[in-house]
């Protein structure tokens, strides 16, 4: 596979996502910004505050962010946890900061489903120590109409991306317990359990079924069967973080080092050339 690097210096970037437009437009978590890759170089794109993690497109052409809150060691404390919405000119909107009474802590990534509710992992505050409250990672899904739920309460395992296959089936990955699950009748079922030494971030489906998969201490991007099986590895000599496909590139997010800290430009990012094929189109879906 033909691997470029596009982009060096960065902060901490994640979610990747395609633009019409053909830009790539991806998080980054140490400046709370969204920046966007035009083919040459990377330009501004939004101003979110605090630590933005995951992003997806949605079908008004909008794009929805986790946002993590203030950034370890930035100082800043003024943004809150949530469901962000950055409009196409730059405008950024809170849209949740709850969901059904339960605090985000940690929204991480997120992806809008076959029903068009948008389905997002919070890691909680488990972990995290700018928070007093200690909750557990979750599961959540909302939908544009102001209603939601928790679907999954996930303890001890840091529930980090997600994504849906071409059957539209649901899957989330568990850093701390080195997996991938998926939702069958409402239950967590563990479809691939990784050796200790991959730890999974987010990840993307190609349409064959396979699953492309950020696994951040092994540096690089795992490639895991139909069938759950771990078949490749992609190295690239950094902590991947999330990836999103573009046709057959695969563009890969990475950092050289695993925590975040605002003063940190070590991020990067990837394009791969692979022997896939992305999804046709992303799940339609808006708030």
């Amino acid at each position: 596979m033909n691997v470029r690097l596009l982009a060096s210096e960065l902060g901490f970037p994640e979610g990747p996502v395609v633009m019409p437009d053909g830009r790539l437009v991806f998080c980054d978590g140490n400046t709370g910004e969204l920046l966007s890759w035009n083919g040459e170089r990377v330009e501004p794109f939004a101003r979110t505050g605090g630590s933005p993690w995951g992003a997806v497109l949605g079908s008004d052409g909008a794009i929805y962010v986790t946002q993590g809150g203030n950034v370890p060691g930035s100082g800043d404390t003024s943004t809150v946890s949530g469901i962000q919405r950055v409009r196409a000119e730059g405008d950024v909107e809170l849209l949740r900061s709850e969901v059904d009474g339960r605090t985000l802590f940690g929204p991480n990534d997120l992806a809008f489903g076959p029903d068009g509710r948008l389905w997002f992992t919070d890691s909680g505050s488990e972990e995290d120590y700018r928070f007093d409250e200690r909750a557990p990672g979750r599961l959540f899904v909302v939908d544009g109409d102001g209603g939601g739920e928790m679907v999954l309460e996930l303890p001890e395992v840091y529930p980090n991306g997600i994504a849906f296959d071409a059957q539209g089936r649901l899957y989330w990955t568990e850093s701390m317990a080195h997996r991938i699950r998926r939702l069958e009748d409402g239950k967590p079922v563990t479809f691939c359990q990784l050796a200790d030494d991959y730890v999974p971030d987010g990840m993307a489906f190609a349409r064959d079924g396979r699953a492309f998969v950020a696994t951040t201490i092994s540096e690089g991007v795992s490639i895991v069967s139909a069938d759950g099986e771990l078949l490749d590895h992609i190295e690239l000599g950094e902590h991947a973080t999330n990836c999103a496909f573009d046709g057959g590139t695969l563009y890969v997010a990475a950092t050289k080092v695993a925590e975040i800290e605002a003063s940190q430009r070590t991020g990067t990012l990837w394009a791969v050339e692979t022997d896939a094929e992305g999804p046709l189109r992303l799940l339609p879906g808006r708030l």
